[in-house]
């Protein structure tokens, strides 16, 4: 009887070393892994965003002297170059829409003629849709009379047309230019415009965002 009391305390005693050797081991498995920290690599892709700039050669000035305006003398003209860019994310197409317009700051040109009131300052507008070629632009306005104007000019986006946005498409991550001329004239009509002689005009090219239809 006394060596199966023994023999059962020993099973009893082998079990329990068993069972805490195993939890043992399981915790220390456990705690292994959760002090592993992994290091899986993140790659961040940023997209460009969409960008438009505008760039202008400065502001247009006439200045009629004696000693450039007279019979013989020819025309007196001022010019201002622009360029519009944009860049289009490199996500997707898009678009950028935009207004141009002739700021005269000012302009105190008289008719010379009346009645006929035959221009003597006139404005032009012509665009180009290539980064640097203007040799074939398009003439969006074609010798305005601006004579004795002193409000601002909107330019449209066809010949004679109301609607004033323009718009510049890009490919994705791809960019495009709109370059632009605009010249004020004062014509020499080869005739008595005295009445002129002293005057002077100046106009700024201004360039605005705007929202597309």
């Amino acid at each position: 009887m006394e060596n199966r009391k023994n023999t059962i305390l020993l099973t009893v005693i082998a079990v329990a070393t068993l069972l805490v050797a195993v939890v043992g081991a399981t915790f220390a498995y456990f705690t292994a892994q959760g002090g592993t920290t992994a290091r899986t690599p993140v790659n961040v892709t940023t997209a460009q965003t969409s960008n438009g700039s505008f760039q202008t050669s400065g502001a247009i000035t006439i200045n009629a002297t004696q000693e450039n305006f007279g019979q013989g003398k020819g025309n007196q003209t001022g010019t201002a170059t622009g360029t519009v860019t944009y860049t289009a994310s490199s996500t997707a197409a898009s678009d950028f829409c935009y207004t141009v317009t002739l700021d005269i700051t000012a302009n105190n040109f008289v008719y010379t003629t009346d009645p006929t009131n035959t221009p003597e300052l006139t404005f032009t507008a012509e665009k180009a849709a290539s980064a640097t070629d203007l040799t074939s632009p398009t003439t969006l306005i074609n010798a305005q009379d601006i004579t004795t104007v002193t409000s601002d000019i909107q330019i449209p986006n066809a010949v004679s047309g109301s609607d004033y946005v323009h718009k510049i498409s890009a490919g994705q991550g791809a960019t495009v230019n709109d370059q632009w001329r605009f010249t004020v004239t004062f014509v020499n009509l080869e005739s008595d415009q005295n009445a002129n002689t002293g005057k002077s005009f100046t106009g700024q090219i201004v360039f605005a965002q705007t929202e597309c239809a």
